[in-house]
């Protein structure tokens, strides 16, 4: 997978290890690899499959180093996090994430993680419209990340 990205800053082991505690989460190994090397951007191949509609991938979400970069801080996964909150948190006095977004997707809708069911998430798509305070509509698109990255055409 190769991504194109203008963020020149990427996340160490250590950043990644802090980012999966405040979360309280453990992230797939191929999603944390890319957000080591590419640290978010936009996929050559971005397009997938979600029911009968094909959606398409405007860009990964990346881990913004703080204080800088301004400009990704739309793109920052911790921001999208807070500017969606209550509508993509099932249950409010859980502690961490159970949704994580990793995708913006065209049309203002997100991709993300799901862990809701099991440590290791799926891959669904968060709606924005239809979604409500703690009312998150997902729907599944991909068992496994690795399972979602070979579905991208």
């Amino acid at each position: 997978m190769k991504l194109s990205n203008g963020y020149t800053y990427r996340p160490d082991s250590e950043r990644m290890a802090d980012v999966e505690r405040k979360w309280r989460v453990k992230l797939p190994d191929e999603f944390r690899s890319l957000l080591m090397e590419y640290n978010g951007g936009i996929p050559e191949k971005r397009e997938f499959q979600c029911g009968r509609q094909t959606r398409m991938i405007e860009r990964f979400l990346c881990i913004k180093e703080k204080g800088t970069d301004e400009d990704y801080a739309a793109y920052d996964i911790n921001v999208v996090l807070t500017q969606v909150d209550e509508r993509i948190i099932a249950d409010p006095d859980r502690l961490g994430y159970e949704i994580i977004p990793i995708a913006a997707l065209f049309a203002g809708d997100l991709l993300c993680l799901d862990y809701r069911a099991s440590a290791i998430p799926s891959v669904c798509v968060w709606f924005h419209e239809e979604s409500g305070e703690w009312e998150p509509v997902t729907e599944k698109v991909a068992d496994t990340f690795s399972e979602f990255m070979s579905m991208l055409f």
